[in-house]
C-alpha cells in the first residue's frame, strides 16, 4: 500500500508539478530509467543546465501538497 502511494500517487505528482512550478528546470527521472550519480538529494544535473529528480525522491515530493491538502481539510472540518 505505501508503495502505491509513493510510486503513483507520489511520482505522479511531481511528475505533473514540478516542471510547472520551476519553469522546467527540475524535471522527474522516468521510473523506467537506468541513471545514476544522484546527489543525496536525488537530484543531478545534466548538460542542458537542467535538474533531474531522482524516481523515488519524486515520490516523497509529490505527497507534500497531498499532506497540505488534508492538513487543511482536517484544520477547517475541526
Amino acid at each position: 500500500m505505501i508503495d502505491f502511494i509513493f510510486e503513483v500517487i507520489g511520482y505522479t505528482t511531481a511528475r505533473l508539478v514540478l516542471p510547472l512550478i520551476t519553469g522546467g528546470k527540475v524535471r522527474v527521472q522516468a521510473i523506467s530509467s537506468t541513471e545514476t550519480g544522484f546527489n543525496w538529494l536525488g537530484f543531478k544535473r545534466v548538460p542542458d543546465g537542467s535538474l533531474i529528480c531522482q524516481a523515488p525522491m519524486a515520490g516523497w515530493i509529490g505527497l507534500i501538497p497531498w499532506v497540505v491538502v488534508v492538513a487543511v481539510l482536517i484544520l477547517t472540518i475541526a
